[in-house]
């Protein structure tokens, strides 16, 4: 594994890139797997190997000089060709650890394949430069594997010429989470919850959730909105819902491990996806696994992961189409079946079924290479 974005060695607890892990060990049951993260900007040695909760993990030193760089991934791999021999090199996203994975391929001979975690609006593609390098890689890759449909429908149409296939992020199945009885669920009303990170003010569409939230309640819904998540703009936030007057309305949990979203979940009416944008989306993949329907907007890959029977979709951008959506949920939750939510997200998403696709296209990958 070749991750472009990963938690850094001197990190206590895994922030970034815990799909990469996650995937990772869940592979090893059918083959061996290490990962390497090339861009550590933590460690002190230029160059470490560790085994990191059950995982080979190679770093290499982050080097602002690009030439110098380079030349460390190619004297640093060397040795992680010799030690492990891989016969696959798998990277995440085409533009970083993709574009690196190919020319190590070339190098060394291994295939490679790409998974694309990208969305379309942040790779730039209307630069020459971007679309040369995302070209290169895809094209010099054995299979590029999407998280979505929609992320696979409109790379098709930017690159014709490559092909795409898609392959759902894995999600682990849901089977422990804390015993205390409904502790975040609030009587007396509707609750319902967004898991969505404040790394970015807009990206993940609170500045039209929120004001959604006051319309409901000016409207008399009696509802609590539980909100999981952390980053620099989680005091803007915060703020904006006291300025609404909807403080009493929202709670906000902050960075939470997965065994609490897990529980919080669990203990809810539904979800809500409000983004504006997204290339997949694993807390959608994580509420129907609990057998929760969802409100999701029309932001790409989260809706493309949803159907009928398991959620409502409203338009992106839009404080409006939220509050009808979530009144429609409100209305209609009784309709929803949980069983047949499981199901669906069980087959479609579940990390062990996950790891068999990716074993299919390994496999094929190997065998035509062969030929």
């Amino acid at each position: 594994m070749i991750p472009t974005w990963y938690t850094n060695y001197n990190e206590k607890v895994m922030t970034a890139g815990i799909f990469h892990y996650e995937q990772s060990i869940a592979l090893q049951k059918y083959c061996n797997v290490a990962l390497y993260y090339p861009n550590d900007n933590s460690i002190d040695k230029s160059f470490i190997k560790n085994d990191e909760k059950g995982l080979i993990t190679y770093r290499s030193r982050f080097r602002k000089n690009k030439l110098l760089r380079y030349y460390f991934y190619y004297k640093h791999f060397k040795i992680i060709y010799q030690d492990f021999k891989p016969d696959i090199l798998h990277a995440h996203v085409a533009s970083s650890a993709g574009k690196l994975a190919v020319l190590l391929g070339k190098l060394y001979k291994i295939p490679v394949i790409i998974t694309e975690h990208n969305p379309i609006e942040l790779m730039g593609l209307q630069k020459k430069k971007n679309y040369k390098l995302n070209k290169f890689a895809y094209k010099n890759s054995k299979a590029n594997i999407c998280v979505s449909k929609d992320s696979m429908y409109r790379l098709k149409e930017y690159f014709p010429d490559s092909k795409f296939e898609v392959i759902y992020n894995g999600v682990i199945n849901p089977n422990s989470i804390e015993k205390e009885n409904k502790i975040y669920y609030k009587d007396g009303y509707v609750n319902f919850c967004i898991v969505a990170a404040f790394y970015s003010k807009n990206i993940k569409g609170y500045q039209y959730l929120l004001p959604a939230i006051k319309k409901l309640i000016d409207d008399d819904f009696k509802i609590i909105l539980h909100i999981c998540g952390g980053g620099e703009y989680l005091s803007y936030y915060k703020n904006l819902a006291s300025e609404l007057g909807i403080a009493n309305y929202c709670i906000f949990y902050g960075s939470c491990s997965r065994k609490k979203v897990y529980t919080i979940i669990s203990q809810m009416d539904f979800s809500v996806s409000a983004s504006i944008f997204e290339c997949s989306g694993v807390s959608v993949q994580e509420a129907m696994l609990l057998g929760k329907p969802l409100v999701v907007t029309k932001s790409g890959g989260a809706n493309s992961l949803v159907n009928k029977t398991t959620a409502i979709i409203v338009d992106r951008n839009s404080t409006e189409a939220l509050v009808k959506g979530i009144k429609k949920m409100i209305s209609i939750l009784g309709q929803f079946n949980e069983n047949k939510i499981k199901e669906y997200a069980y087959n479609n998403f579940e990390i062990d079924n996950v790891s068999k696709q990716y074993m299919k296209v390994y496999k094929r990958v190997m065998r035509n290479s062969h030929e």
